[in-house]
């Protein structure tokens, strides 16, 4: 019996094996079995540089087994055999389940019988497993009782399983279709005419591990018969009689197996000496790639350095952090995180929320026209940069829903100055087209197919530049035409209808499990590699990131149709198996270096139920056999674990003030001079001074866009409107207020409403909760009014206020919302939708505050003043209308007050009925003009606007500005 060859995983992997290939007689008639594609290239650049090669000479064969197995397939089958896609699998399983369903027995025949949208996602899990099944060799076994571990229809399906096997590889056989799992299942179905096949072609079956049952067949017969010749990489105690390293358990199995031994070729022992290895734990990802910078910078050489990513989607990032700007990628990509999925998912999202009258949400209007590659479409002068960003800033400030199709360029306007709109139009309507029309009436997987053909044709068509400069972007519109579309244009099904949300899912699943491949050359250099990309290649130094349990050995997700703790019961690998191959993955890499940095995460994951990370059960054994020979703990050992830190400074804990310059009190003074000042100003500035500073002298405006749920000042003006026109006719007579008819108001307010533009951004349910919430409110608004005569509606006055010299007075205005006569005297009305307040009862009787107040001087003298004066007083607005209407009309009104609309109308008044005229007048006359000055004499004197944070700060329109 033959012996199994055993490179010891110190060594490199390739060279050896080259080297045994060169030895051999039979060298160009050899076909080298690998796991995977990359090895071969090391093994050519091997040969290239082999000295001990004779030249010319035809190389041996070399490629994967999947590859050798399909050949295999291709040259004994009778009949030519079709790949399948696995919706066709779906479908044709589906009928298959529809027949055992109509069959009466078992339970799937009492349950009810899924649709083909229902069975889809059953039929992908199933498609899956019976391939696996077909892999192993495993004639599977009807699974009965399951119901307590799996769901009644997959219990229905785990029941009849070994029937829908049967059933399935018979049709599969009729149709000459076939499956990678069906391949290998033929293969040693017919192993005797395979053997017979490759009698004078000796087989290599190069660095395998853990083998399937069907490979585990066929290299044993082959084997056997003197055909195959295994080499493998592992530790070299299997060789030598010691207890091997309990990630070589797969190979230790296969050895017993096929009841024989592996032997070290001779010049090929075991390098003496570990690798040294250095741990470094990172909060997140952004300290690990710090750390990765760092220790790449101190390594000597580049070459026979790696990174390995066990987590792909960290190579964007991991790019922008290498010092070599052009390494070695060899791994794919997930597609379904570039910018072209990005652009797939925006046009399936705009669908999703689009309505039925055709009109699309706004936010996802916005995204599209921001994608980068739409932007640089067309000439090198870019267009429609300039037009969609003209459109976003009308989008943001028109309808929560529209109509883009309705919407034109101002091509004459001068914003558009020299775009060309015969240029420019066509190709604006074509990304439109393309965009939007083209995934509006998907029903079948053949329109999507055919959508995203002519979308990515379209991009090529007005972006060819763009994709010469973009290479990987080009890449992955080379994948999506080439991988994507054929998978639903060229399946049974694809005229078969769905709805559109399965549609959407199904592309989402197929560009998840897309990836986009780089070319593996130059073989030098710094290489980036995923951890399955690195089998039977070594190198001298690496840096494995993200050393998580997560990632290593990493989390298989649920299967709803066969857990893993059922997987046993049919003999397929489980959980266990998988970490074996995981941790025999690790290990023989580490094996094989001479240094390593280890990097792993520490700290919270957001999004993942806060879940802590926890550095990888591999890395724990490192750390755990490193303290067992050094006898200590090595937790806290900075030599071992770098906890990699960043530098910080103090915490801000509020947000900074704006330092008053000279150049900002001449702007102050300008301004107050030129514009004047309203009570809601003063009221600003005492709440908060930053908040002035940014409304007043710097006209900063809040961001626009569309408000979703209705714009409050746009309400409040509606209503402001509406109680002026009801109340007009009733101005300069006595009127019963609380006996009108509140019918022809509730009228009016419905009828304002519904030719708003706010009603028009509403969603159906918000417009009607208003328009029965305002009937309401404004019938018990009406009913609460007393009997009074009008004097006057949204009445403007205006006076000055003399201010502390060399400041020219300040004119003060503002409207009064409402003014009547009642028999105490003048009212003075504010109307408030939202909230409102009116000063503390106790503020006129704080003499302490009154003294601080007339011995102002500067805000220097006393920085605390509005502070202070803001918890008290509140809002000043009520006292400064008092103040307005006497200096105007000469007469000190009774009272103030606020009829807040929100609460029945119920009015909150500025005094107390208790109070005499003379402490009226004295409030109004003498106290409300002197805390004025104040307020003006503050701000034209202070030295920094400062904020005040507090509850107002949630919806400040400066949060971002001020810092909160």
């Amino acid at each position: 019996m033959r012996n199994i060859t055993l490179i010891p995983w110190q060594n490199d992997f390739i060279p050896a094996l080259g080297r045994l290939l060169v030895a051999r007689d039979d060298f160009s008639r050899c076909t080298v079995l690998f796991t995977h594609d990359r090895p071969r290239r090391y093994l050519k650049a091997f040969f290239k540089e082999c000295h001990d090669l004779p030249r010319p000479v035809f190389l041996p064969r070399m490629t994967s087994v999947t590859e050798f197995t399909a050949g295999l397939r291709r040259e004994l089958a009778s009949v030519p055999v079709k790949a399948v896609h696995r919706l066709d699998l779906v479908e044709l399983l589906r009928t298959i389940v529809s027949d055992l369903h109509a069959s009466g027995r078992g339970l799937l025949a009492r349950l009810p019988e899924l649709d083909r949208e229902a069975f889809l996602p059953w039929g992908m899990q199933l498609a899956g497993l019976l391939d696996d099944l077909l892999r192993q060799d495993i004639e599977p076994e009807d699974l009965t009782y399951m119901e307590g571990e799996v769901s009644l229809y997959a219990s229905g399906l785990l029941e009849q399983l070994g029937a829908i096997h049967r059933e399935y590889v018979n049709r599969l056989s009729e149709r000459n279709w076939t499956t990678p799992g069906l391949d290998c299942a033929f293969v040693t179905r017919n192993i005797i005419a395979v053997t017979e096949q490759l009698r004078e072609r000796p087989v290599i079956a190069a660095g395998f591990y853990a083998l399937s049952g069907t490979e585990d067949i066929l290299f044993r017969r082959l084997w056997e018969d003197g055909i195959l010749h295994p080499v493998i990489h592992s530790d070299p105690a299997l060789a030598l009689g010691e207890t091997p390293h309990w990630a070589a358990a797969e190979h230790t199995a296969w050895l017993g197996r096929w009841k024989t031994r592996a032997e070290i070729p001779e010049g090929d022992e075991a390098q003496i000496g570990e690798p040294v290895i250095h741990f470094r734990e990172g909060f997140d990802r952004h300290s690990q790639l710090a750390a990765l910078t760092e220790d790449m910078a101190a390594a000597p050489d580049r070459d026979g350095n790696a990174v390995i990513l066990p987590d792909e989607g960290a190579l964007l990032p991991v790019l922008h952090n290498l010092p070599d700007k052009e390494p070695n990628i060899s791994m794919g990509y997930p597609l379904d995180r570039t910018s072209l999925a990005r652009l797939v998912e925006t046009l399936l999202t705009l669908q999703e929320n689009r309505l039925e009258d055709g009109r699309y949400y706004w936010r996802d209007v916005i995204s599209l026209i921001r994608h980068p590659y739409l932007r640089l479409l067309g000439p090198e002068h870019r267009p429609l940069r300039r037009i969609f960003h003209v459109w976003e800033a009308e989008i943001r400030t028109g309808e929560r829903y529209i109509d883009p199709l309705a919407w034109h360029p101002p091509y004459g306007d001068e914003i558009l100055d020299g775009v060309d709109r015969a240029e420019a139009e066509p190709l604006r309507r074509s990304v439109l087209d393309y965009c939007l029309d083209g995934f509006t009436n998907v029903r079948c997987l053949e329109d999507l197919g055919r959508a995203l053909n002519s979308l990515a044709a379209m991009l090529h068509e007005h972006g060819e530049g763009l994709w010469h400069t973009y290479l990987v972007d080009a890449e992955c519109l080379f994948r999506l035409t080439t991988s994507v579309v054929p998978q639903l244009r060229n399946v049974e099904a694809r005229h078969e209808e769905f709805s559109r949300s399965t549609l959407f899912a199904l592309l989402r699943g197929i560009l998840s499990g897309e990836r986009v491949s780089f070319e593996p050359d130059p073989l030098g250099g710094l290489q980036v590699l995923g951890v399955l990309e690195t089998r039977q290649l070594h190198f001298r130094r690496l840096f494995i990131l993200d050393a998580v349990e997560e990632r290593l050995p990493g989390t298989n997700p649920y299967d709803p149709l066969l857990p893993d703790a059922l997987r046993k019961l049919l003999g397929l690998p489980d959980a266990r198996e998988r970490d074996n191959v995981s941790g025999y993955n690790f290990y023989r890499l580490l094996m094989g270096a001479k240094e390593a940095f280890i990097y792993y995460q520490s700290g919270v994951q957001p999004g993942l139920l806060d879940a802590k990370s926890v550095r990888s059960r591999f890395v724990e054994q490192l750390l755990w056999e490193r303290e067992k020979r050094e006898g200590r703990i090595l937790a806290h050992d900075r030599d071992v674990i770098r906890t990699v830190t960043f530098p910080t400074g103090s915490l801000q804990r509020a947000p900074r003030p704006v330092p008053a310059t000279e150049a900002v009190r001449s702007r102050l003074m300008e301004i107050l001079v030129k514009r004047g000042l309203s009570p809601s100003g003063l009221d600003r500035y005492m709440q908060c001074p930053k908040q002035f500073f940014y409304s007043y002298l710097c006209d900063v405006r809040p961001v626009d866009q569309v408000n979703e749920e209705g714009d409050r000042s746009e309400f409040g003006s509606l209503v402001h409107e509406v109680l002026r026109e009801y109340l007009t006719p009733h101005i300069g007579r006595k009127t019963r207020l609380g006996e009108l008819d509140p019918e022809p108001l509730a009228a009016l307010f419905a009828e304002k409403f519904a030719g708003s533009e706010l009603a028009r951004t509403l969603s159906f349910d918000t417009r009607m909760a208003l328009v029965h919430t305002g009937r309401h409110r404004l019938e018990r608004f009406l009913a609460s009014q007393e009997t009074a005569t009008l004097l006057g509606l949204e009445q403007r006055l205006e006076t000055t206020v003399e201010i502390t010299a060399p400041c020219p007075p300040i004119v003060l205005k503002g409207f009064l919302d409402r003014v009547e006569e009642r028999e105490q005297g003048v009212y003075i009305l504010d109307y408030k939708t939202g909230g409102g307040v009116t000063p503390k009862k106790a503020v006129w009787e704080d003499m302490d505050l009154w003294d601080r107040i007339h011995g102002f001087v500067r805000a220097e003298d006393d920085p605390g003043l509005t502070e202070d004066v803001a918890r008290v007083v509140q809002s000043i607005q009520l006292p400064a209308y008092m103040h307005l209407y006497h200096a105007s009309e000469g007469t000190v009104p009774h009272n103030a007050g606020l009829i807040k609309l929100a609460e029945d109308g119920k009015t909150e008044l500025l005094f107390p009925d208790k109070w005499t005229e003379e402490e009226r007048e004295d409030v109004v006359g003498n106290m409300t003009p002197l805390l004025i000055r104040t307020l003006i004499n503050h701000m034209l004197t202070t030295t920094v606007f400062a904020p005040q944070p507090g509850r107002r700060c949630k919806w400040c329109d400066f949060k971002a500005p001020c810092g909160q």
